[in-house]
């Protein structure tokens, strides 16, 4: 994590000709902070911001899957599915907290990249699984992301009180989104993220 820190802390210097100024910035400085819901779209290209209804998610990593087979999971919330602008991630990897884990295989494409599939289901094995990266990657502004996976079926039919088709599943990235002005993230938590 320190190597991919230290490479996109000289990629914001250089790009917005400011100095780091991490969770406190003041005047010339860009800062850092949490990679946020908000900067992502849902499998169902909903925004995950407090737009999203909370009957799929609300304002959270958390998404309601209707369907099985190979989808979109994650994608940058920006048009084309880019990464908002004056927003830098760095992406080390991907938490999957579920009690019952449904992606067996996840595969991206950053920008014009395209990297190959990964399995899961090793993650079976262990109470709080995450998958890191060893060098991590860097989800520059303005870049399409996407993060697509294989969900297992079948989809359960809950028959309680609230009725629905579905099954729950956290996908949360590890890392840190950096920010070139702090406007771009204050706001009510879970709001929407400009994404120009």
């Amino acid at each position: 994590m320190r190597k991919l820190d230290q490479k996109i802390l000289l990629q914001c210097s250089a790009d917005w000709k400011k100095t780091p100024g991490y969770i406190k910035t003041s005047s010339g400085q860009y800062g850092r902070t949490t990679i946020l819901p908000a900067m992502f779209d849902d499998h169902s290209s909903l925004p995950m911001n407090s737009t999203r209804s909370l009957l799929v998610g609300g304002a959270t990593w958390r998404q309601l899957f209707t369907t099985a087979g190979h989808q979109q999971l994650l994608a940058g919330v920006g048009a084309s599915n880019i990464i908002p602008e004056d927003i830098k991630i760095a992406l080390m990897g991907f938490a999957f907290p579920n009690k019952e884990q449904h992606i067996t295989e996840i595969k991206m494409q950053i920008g014009d990249q395209k990297l190959g599939r990964i399995n899961l289901e090793q993650m079976l094995l262990y109470k709080k699984p995450a998958l890191v990266f060893a060098d991590g990657y860097l989800l520059d502004e303005k870049q399409g992301f996407e993060l697509y996976g294989n969900v297992k079926g079948p989809i359960p039919v809950h028959n309680n009180n609230d009725a629905y088709t579905g099954l729950w599943q956290y996908i949360i990235p590890i890392g840190a989104a950096y920010y070139k002005t702090v406007d771009k993230v204050l706001g009510n938590c879970g709001a929407a993220i400009t994404t120009t």
